[in-house]
């Protein structure tokens, strides 16, 4: 398959107002020669993910869009919880960006509260996360990306697509035991 068979045409996004087509002499939205890694299991995601947090220097971007982020959520064990990550790089003039779902309250079993404190502890830091709940029907904001950019050491910049939230009972790894912040279950599923 070729990675033209990837991606919308311009034709095919119908967009009129986007520069993205438009920013290269080719015509195409995508770069090539791209490094990508599969990240399989969340516990291997969030060490890779703390390791790129850590080499953010003032000036930099840490960009984040997610469906739900815990505070307490432990990258890699004690001492990398999430909240506490992201502020602290607020405070030393990374600029951290984000974009949660603002959800439904949690007495409705989603995930309102966890995505507010999230913005709250962050944006007291110097940073700014948002809560959006604008979504096309039928369905819901359910994307997960991280941008880290590294300001004059392109070579450094990361993108972490898909699949894992930033939230508890997703640092698994391979043995499949668990996360150790598991989430309460229903006792029908195990």
């Amino acid at each position: 398959m070729a990675t033209e068979d990837w991606f919308l045409t311009a034709q095919e996004r119908g967009n009129k107002a986007t520069e993205i087509d438009r920013r290269r002499r080719d015509g195409r939205a995508w770069t090539e020669g791209n490094r990508v890694e599969p990240l399989v299991h969340g516990a291997t995601y969030y060490r890779r993910l703390l390791a790129a947090l850590r080499t953010l220097r003032e000036g930099d971007l840490v960009a984040i869009t997610d469906w739900r982020g815990d505070t307490d959520e432990r990258l890699d064990g004690e001492g990398t919880e999430l909240g506490t990550l992201l502020a602290d790089l607020a405070r030393r003039g990374v600029q951290v960006r984000g974009l949660l779902w603002r959800s439904h309250p949690s007495l409705a079993h989603f995930n309102e509260e966890q995505n507010l404190h999230l913005g709250e502890v962050v944006n007291q830091a110097g940073g700014e996360i948002l809560l959006d709940e604008r979504v096309r029907g039928p369905g819901s904001q359910h994307q997960k990306l991280i941008l880290v950019r590294h300001l004059g050491r392109e070579d450094e910049d990361v993108a972490f697509m898909g699949g894992i939230d930033l939230c508890h009972g997703r640092r698994d790894d391979e043995r499949h035991l668990g996360d150790p912040q598991a989430v309460p279950m229903d006792e029908r599923y195990g």
